[in-house]
């Protein structure tokens, strides 16, 4: 296959539209917990094998659970179920990998680390679906041409920059809202947020969705008054 790339023209586009999913989207979640299994293996195969071998992690599926919504409390009735599936070498002649306890555990910690009102071990439940991969991938995969590892697969990356103007204002809102500090400062705000912003010309509108914490909601005002300080949120970073 041959690529050509060339420039495009510089052209001023009269509709643009930006979308931004928060940390605790299920997207997100799973592209993350992937990541961190990942990242998991390699770190446990340079520990006990002085190199990284064969693994190949990045499907993950997250089933919702159901919740009884409520001003000042509310419950979950059934748990969060998210799978972990892909292949990863779990056996190095008689040593035996831990690839369950990995694929949990790192998937407990960063849920802990990223949801302040999720209770990582009774509201979700982690299941790994990691199978050996085949004989010959594996083989490959520790093989070299010269000082160059081969590879059993092609992909291809597609990135730009700089970010447009509306771009880099829906990545802020997202990052205010989901700050370090919300648990302390804004602790009803949910990390499922979902941010959608449409320009027409000069005209921008913006929506922008949040999952709302009942137990720090005690009645209708006090939701009103966090859906205010969303849009006052909004207004310091010039919407």
């Amino acid at each position: 296959m041959t690529l050509i790339i060339s420039h495009l023209q510089s052209v001023e586009d009269s509709v643009e539209v930006v979308e931004r999913k928060g940390v605790g989207h299920p997207d997100t979640i799973c592209d993350a917990l992937a990541e961190m299994l990942s990242r998991a293996l390699c770190r446990e195969y340079r520990n006990r094998f002085g190199a990284i071998l064969h693994h190949n992690v990045d499907k993950a599926l997250l089933c919702g659970g159901r919740a009884a919504p409520a001003f000042g409390g509310g419950a979950v009735l059934a748990p969060i179920h998210i799978y972990l599936a892909g292949r990863a070498v779990s056996k190095v002649g008689s040593d035996l990998l831990p690839i369950a306890d990995i694929a949990v555990e790192n998937s407990r910690a960063w849920l802990r680390a990223n949801m302040h009102a999720l209770d990582a071990e009774r509201h979700v439940r982690v299941h790994q679906r990691i199978q050996p991969g085949s004989l010959d991938l594996q083989t490959l995969f520790s093989s070299r041409a010269g000082d160059i590892p081969l590879a059993n697969d092609t992909s291809i990356g597609v990135g730009h920059a700089p970010l447009s103007p509306l771009e880099r204002l829906v990545l802020a809102i997202e990052k205010r809202m989901n700050a370090r500090d919300r648990a302390t400062r804004n602790p009803a705000w949910g990390e499922d947020v979902k941010i959608m912003a449409i320009r027409r010309y000069e005209a921008v509108d913006l929506t922008v969705a949040c999952a709302m914490i009942g137990r720090y909601l005690s009645h209708m005002d006090d939701y009103l008054a966090e859906k205010a300080g969303r849009r006052r949120a909004g207004a310091e970073l010039g919407c």
